[in-house]
């Protein structure tokens, strides 16, 4: 009997500290959240409110602090065999596991909301954000830059660009540019109504650089929009930022899961060693 504690014992030992290294993960993820540049870009681009998706972050490094902090407890109370602190650590696991479980199928569920979430916030930082506030303009152009695409579902979203349409944005157009000879094809749609506009710098493929080497974009204001579309990336960044955030969305409840599994072990286990200690007592 003593023998199938002991090893009862060391079983739920090393489940216990597979939870509390599941917390340094945990932790780990949060700080790379914060402080990951293409994370803090994607922060800015998509916070409706400045900083509001930091808090995710800042939520999984509390989370990861208080796993670690109950791993230790749960890692204590298998050693010693201590009930106290093993009736602690499954009374946490069970709470931690009914809110993870809740997390992960929230998560699933709402997918279609977040894709919503995401559109509707590139439509507002091309609107109203990108002219005024750095931190968008940057974010968003650094979105277009490396999915190498334009505007939220096309590139005449910046039809209706608010940045555009301000005289303090007009720009002076290179003499190089300004002297080509543009065969417009005809205006499209827009908020303007005429199909005339530019598109930012961060917009031009590769072609349009090399063909526009000064002021590439910014300078396609001589025709309609649709004449320039060779030189720009046509395929819009909603549907590029959100199969990111997807794949980063699947990983978060893949982690859910995992730790669902693993805090069902490691209640089962520290319930029956508690079991097996109140047996031995009496």
């Amino acid at each position: 009997m003593g023998s199938c504690v002991n090893a009862l014992r060391i079983v739920t030992f090393l489940f216990n500290f597979a939870f509390w290294l599941s917390g340094v993960v945990v932790f780990g993820l949060g700080i790379w959240l914060l402080f990951d540049p293409a994370a803090s870009d994607f922060f800015a681009l998509h916070s409706t409110h400045p900083g509001a998706f930091r808090y995710v972050g800042w939520f999984l490094v509390g989370a990861g602090a208080i796993i670690i902090l109950v791993g230790y407890f749960g890692c204590i109370g298998a050693w010693r065999m201590n009930q106290c602190a093993l009736a602690f650590f499954c009374c946490i696991l069970i709470l931690a596991f009914f809110l993870e479980l809740a997390a992960a199928v929230t998560l699933f569920h709402k997918q279609e909301h977040i894709k919503h979430y995401v559109e509707s916030s590139m439509y507002d930082t091309i609107r109203n954000r990108y002219s005024s506030e750095t931190a968008f303009r940057n974010a968003f152009d650094t979105v277009q830059e490396k999915f190498e695409c334009c505007g939220v579902k096309t590139y005449t979203d910046w039809l209706s660009a608010r940045w555009d349409v301000e005289p303090s944005t007009q720009l002076e157009v290179n003499e190089e540019d300004a002297g080509r000879i543009e065969h417009g094809i005809g205006a499209f749609g827009g908020n303007k109504g005429t199909g005339y506009g530019r598109v930012p710098s961060s917009c031009c493929n590769e072609h349009g650089k090399l063909s526009y080497p000064n002021n590439c974009g910014k300078s396609f204001h001589q025709a309609p929009l649709n004449t320039y579309a060779q030189f720009i990336n046509t395929k819009g960044c909603a549907d590029a930022v959100y199969e990111s955030a997807s794949s980063s969305l699947d990983m978060i409840v893949g982690v859910c899961v995992t730790l669902c599994v693993i805090q069902l072990i490691g209640i089962v286990l520290s319930m029956t060693l508690c079991c097996c200690k109140n047996s031995s007592k009496k």
